[in-house]
């Protein structure tokens, strides 16, 4: 944090994106190992696997810590730009799960949610627009793969 500060980096952003980046890479550098030696899906999967962890328990975790900390039951109340940041969170893991509907990733599909993530942690007045634009992107994507959708649907089912 220090570092960041002095470097003039916003401290919120370090906090949103520079720390969990630091934070995941053993995962990084598990799903890169796995790839090196062929298993790109595993690799994939670790990585998946990471981030339901991190929609679902860490998420889940927050307010039951902060309740904890506060002595009683409490709600965990977001600013505005935590709401906006959590909402753009949201909408890029939508985009990624759309991509990924279809059970493999084409490189210019990973260069683009690259792409998207650097411009929205590089230009913040952006974060708003880049979310409309992952929600777009995720229904473009499903009504392409729709077909892929269903029977992956079928198959989950059975």
């Amino acid at each position: 944090m220090h570092a960041g500060k002095e470097a003039g980096l916003d401290e919120f952003l370090l906090v949103q994106w520079v720390a969990p980046l630091a934070s995941e890479a053993p995962e990084f550098i598990i799903a890169i190992l796995w790839t090196f030696r062929g298993d790109a899906a595993a690799g994939l999967g670790a990585l998946i696997s990471s981030k339901v962890n991190q929609w679902t328990l860490l998420i889940g975790t927050i307010p039951v810590a902060y309740s904890i900390g506060l002595g009683r039951p409490g709600s965990l109340h977001l600013d505005v730009r935590q709401q906006h940041e959590l909402l753009l969170t949201a909408c890029q893991s939508l985009f990624a799960v759309a991509v990924l509907m279809n059970l493999r990733m084409a490189w210019w599909e990973a260069v683009l949610l690259f792409v998207l993530f650097m411009a929205q942690l590089l230009v913040e007045h952006i974060r708003m627009p880049m979310a409309i634009l992952y929600v777009i992107l995720a229904v473009m994507v499903m009504i392409r793969e729709r077909h892929q959708f269903a029977a992956l649907l079928r198959r989950r089912a059975s």
